[in-house]
């Protein structure tokens, strides 16, 4: 994505469907560096699987070289819907999940991560790819607020009138 700098948020809904205890990684849900470069340098987000007991947990990764972690607080269950944003400025990295602070943390910045090239779904070297779905994404060439997060969450959850949609359901 042209312009974007390293100061970015990026927003989406997702639903995993992958059982969270079948693969090192259960899957990565966006990533930020040169396709198909070897050993995934730039900024990966994915949920965590049997790899360091990290099950279910939303982790951020910034590649084989710098080969650091952070590791989200509150477990993904397979088959829910979840509203996600992922805030990076310089090397603090801040990870909502459903409107609230799941984690933050400071790693290193790889020069990969000013990468035009984004990835939903996937990492940008095609490991660990999501299986589930994917909804409502969008990216910011800023740091959003804490304040603007969760008025973003609040929002999907209960879109205005005027939107057009409904949020209740009959059957």
């Amino acid at each position: 994505m042209k312009g974007l700098g390293s100061a970015y948020s990026v927003s989406f809904w997702f639903c995993n469907d992958r059982p969270n205890n079948v693969a090192p990684v259960t899957g990565y849900l966006f990533s930020r560096g040169p396709d198909a470069a070897q050993g995934a340098p730039g900024d990966h987000l994915g949920i965590g699987g049997t790899h360091m007991d990290h099950l279910g947990r939303l982790l951020f990764y910034n590649g084989n070289a710098l080969g650091q972690v952070l590791v989200g607080r509150t477990i993904v269950r397979p088959g829910t819907w979840n509203h996600v944003v992922l805030v990076r400025e310089g090397q603090k990295v801040q990870v909502y999940l459903n409107g609230q602070l799941d984690f933050a943390g400071e790693v290193d910045v790889s020069p990969a991560a000013a990468s035009e090239e984004l990835f939903l779904g996937g990492r940008n070297d095609n490991f660990a790819n999501f299986s589930g779905r994917i909804d409502e994404a969008a990216v910011y060439d800023r740091a959003l607020s804490p304040e603007e997060i969760r008025r973003l969450h609040a929002t999907a959850l209960n879109p205005p009138a005027s939107a057009g949609t409904s949020n209740t359901s009959t059957q």
